[in-house]
């Protein structure tokens, strides 16, 4: 069966083909038990070790997109749904996303820059989100995604105009052989010089592919063109000038690129190997770098003597030598950011957030080398590892705090000091990440605390309220609005709140179970002054029965915590209590008898 497209495979019914080529076929299959449409990628199964490499490196890329598309909050990451093997496949199972390819777009010609830049920085959120990535997959550590084949192809456009990046099928494949990586996959005309040269692929091979994909959104056209394969890689690995077809851009974008890539050049040096004529970016000494960026420059760029059209392959080796750093594909955007500074930025965050997470530093400690960091940082996005990591300590500082309130018991109760040094980290943690809904809920969830320990109930309920609906599988909030609903004596909304911290996970203990005790012990009081300014008897006797049965609820909760929270001696005061109430009762009744009446 391998070889041919099959119509039905499993429980797939195959509708028709989507894309062809690589490492696989991708088909349009409607799943009949889940009632869905899924793209079904199959690759035929092999025993050679070149089929293994592919197969093993395509289910470690599955099950990487499968965690990053839980994780990246803007659903641009095509969701797996099941990976398997069956008659001689290898499948994976995905998100259909309706819509065209980029490519299709493309196809129509340049897009509006705006539009294009749009999709651009859509694409470099999602990347941002992979490098920075952190999971267990079979056993191992994985930190940072590096996707490898953005392409026009593994970009989707949906009707709505939202951006999804596909495929992270090469994703693991960095230890594969060079020729499974490019000629197996085909995309050659994305992949940067330095990953062409060598086969590795880091950080700045993505960012390179996106400038590349820019281009040619901008453009409508690709940037690299050669008559043959050999031609075209030939000329990528010795790119060295800026293609002519930049001039017919618009003119803000041509002179930001234009900056960006003379100042990229101007922070290298070339270090040519013998044999490969490859250059090696060197960063300068950090006692010359700016920590501001470089004023406009006067007068602009002069316009190369090359008339408009596609980059070729010279046609001898004594045409171009290469420049180095990442080069034109990164248009304006892309060029701006992509520079020495910031690559030293990006791993001198990342160096700080390790040291965070193994506990070598102290949320103040690193949020005093942040500081200091982004002093020298021209761009807030080579400082993201750190902003993750400082935002990750703070918001455990403030978890451990949290934590100790629920799980606390009547030897370690948690006071005002303790919620407003909680309120603090936590604080620190919205600064660093205003847009993130589950450190806003804690933050919400603090300030109730603090409102209600002041005697600011009607800001308590308001605060805790907000954490609910920020935090909707916590128990936390659920557990603030019961300590109000209690302290009203609603027992009816409290109960239904505890019930609702119960299913997110919370096991109630002591501390409810009085609380509880003194709300029914209240209610049971209130009963008996409605019962005393009664004016006849059956209203006496109704209040009073009420008041016995919550009571009576009290005495036995009471009786539960004992001997914590005073339980013994509570409970024994509830139940002379409960006696003067039935001798009251009694005494109405005897009062309301018929003269001579025995």
């Amino acid at each position: 069966m391998t070889g041919l497209d099959p119509r039905v495979f499993g429980r797939y019914q195959i509708r028709r083909k989507l894309a062809g080529g690589g490492m696989g076929r991708v088909f349009l299959a409607y799943d009949p038990g889940l009632n869905r449409e899924v793209g079904l990628k199959l690759i035929d199964l092999g025993t050679d070790q070149e089929s293994l490499d592919i197969i093993a490196a395509e289910h470690r890329g599955a099950q990487l997109q499968d965690q990053l598309a839980q994780r990246e909050s803007g659903g641009r990451v095509a969701q797996i749904f099941e990976v398997g093997e069956l008659d001689g496949y290898f499948f994976i199972a995905m998100e259909y996303i309706e819509g065209e390819d980029l490519s299709e777009l493309v196809g129509r010609g340049p897009m509006e820059p705006g539009r294009a830049a749009s999709i651009a920085l859509d694409i470099l959120e999602v990347l941002t989100r992979a490098h920075t990535f952190s999971a267990v997959i079979d056993d191992r550590q994985h930190r940072g995604i590096i996707h490898g084949d953005i392409k026009p192809r593994n970009i989707r456009i949906t009707p709505q105009g939202h951006v999804k990046v596909l495929d992270f099928g090469i994703a693991k494949a960095v230890s594969m052989t060079r020729s499974v990586t490019f000629n197996q996959f085909g995309s050659v005309p994305y992949s940067s010089p330095e990953r062409l040269q060598t086969g590795d692929m880091d950080v700045r091979s993505d960012v390179w592919s996106v400038g590349v994909v820019l281009f040619e959104m901008l453009a409508g056209k690709a940037y690299f063109q050669a008559e043959s394969a050999q031609k075209l890689e030939w000329f990528i690995r010795n790119y060295s000038a800026v293609q002519p077809a930049i001039w017919g851009m618009p003119a803000g974008l041509r002179e930001v690129l234009m900056r960006a890539h003379l100042e990229a050049t101007r922070r290298t040096s070339r270090v040519e190997d013998a044999g490969t004529r490859r250059t090696t970016a060197v960063p300068v000494d950090d006692a010359t770098r700016r920590t501001s960026p470089a004023p406009p420059s006067p007068a602009a760029p002069p316009r190369p003597a090359a008339p408009a059209g596609p980059v070729k392959a010279p046609a001898s080796g004594g045409g171009f030598r290469p420049s180095g750093l990442v080069g034109v594909g990164v248009v304006f955007v892309l060029a701006a950011m992509f520079t020495v500074a910031e690559i030293r930025q990006w791993s001198k965050a990342g160096d700080l957030r390790r040291r965070l997470e193994s506990g070598q530093l102290s949320a103040d400690a690193g949020a005093a080398e942040y500081k200091e960091l982004a002093r020298g940082a021209w761009l807030a996005w080579p400082l993201y590892p750190a902003r993750v990591g400082l935002r990750e300590k703070y918001a455990a500082e403030a978890d451990r705090v949290i934590t100790d309130y629920r799980e606390a018991s009547e030897s370690t109760p948690v006071y005002v000091k303790d919620w407003k040094r909680a309120q603090s980290a936590i604080s620190a943690a919205v600064t660093l990440a205003p847009e993130d809904t589950a450190i806003r809920g804690r933050a919400s969830l603090i300030d109730g605390h603090l409102k209600y320990r002041a005697g600011d109930i009607k800001g308590a309920r308001s605060s805790f309220e907000a954490a609910r609906e920020r935090m909707s599988k916590s128990p936390d909030p659920h557990l603030g609005l019961a300590m109000i609903h209690l302290q009203d004596s609603d027992l009816d909304k409290a109960e239904a709140e505890l019930n609702e911290a119960q299913r997110n996970g919370f096991r109630p203990g002591r501390r409810e179970q009085k609380a509880l005790a003194d709300a029914y012990r209240r209610r049971g009081q209130k009963w008996i002054a409605v019962a005393k300014k009664a004016h006849d008897i059956v209203r006496m006797e109704t209040a009073l029965k009420k008041a016995d049965v919550d009571l009576e609820h009290a005495q036995n909760l009471y009786n539960s915590v004992a001997p914590f929270f005073d339980g013994i001696e509570m409970s024994e005061r509830v139940a002379a209590e409960r006696e003067q109430a039935q001798r009251t009762l009694g005494a109405a009744q005897l009062a309301q008898r018929p003269a001579g009446n025995p």
